[in-house]
């Protein structure tokens, strides 16, 4: 009698825990694009002294958005697209110093598991920059998901990195 209870107890925990299975939904939903800084001349890493804050810039129905994005990225900076096909970004260097880049790209809703909800991906098509203390930038994976990826590079001179 007790070893019919105990399997009836087994059967049911086991079939308890089979109907909360594991979730395959990706544990972040937000796509990021991520920016790193290196170095013009050697192409190795460089670390902004000072940092630098980003705030994007969105036009949503006639109204401009602008946020704080990233406060003192010194060596990269992981930032989201917006959903309009068009996302641009200021680097505050300084209270006079700025750069701005403007990321023109295609909006591409993604949806893995229809349990997990849809995910926005990024194509970059094209991209546009001011070189005040930037020297270039260059996309190295147009490919913007909701995986940590590297996307682009910043080029800064040594001299003014530091």
């Amino acid at each position: 009698m007790k070893i019919k209870k105990l399997t009836i107890a087994l059967v049911a925990v086991l079939a308890l825990l089979t109907a909360c299975g594991e979730s395959n939904c990706p544990l972040t939903t937000v796509s990021v694009a991520r920016f790193d800084f290196v170095d013009s001349q050697t192409h190795k890493p460089v670390k902004l002294t000072q940092g630098v804050n980003v705030t994007g810039i969105a036009t949503i129905a006639d109204t401009l958005h602008v946020d704080t994005l990233f406060n003192q990225a010194t060596s990269y900076m992981s930032l989201p697209l917006s959903y309009t096909d068009k996302t641009t970004f200021v680097m505050h260097y300084t209270e006079r110093m700025r750069d701005t880049i403007w990321v023109t790209h295609r909006n591409i809703p993604f949806v893995s598991d229809i349990e997990c909800g849809a995910v926005m991906h990024y194509h970059v098509e094209s991209l546009s920059y001011t070189t005040n203390a930037l020297d270039s930038v260059t996309i190295i994976n147009p490919q913007i998901t909701n995986e940590e990826t590297n996307n682009f590079l910043i080029y800064y001179r040594a001299a003014d990195a530091e």
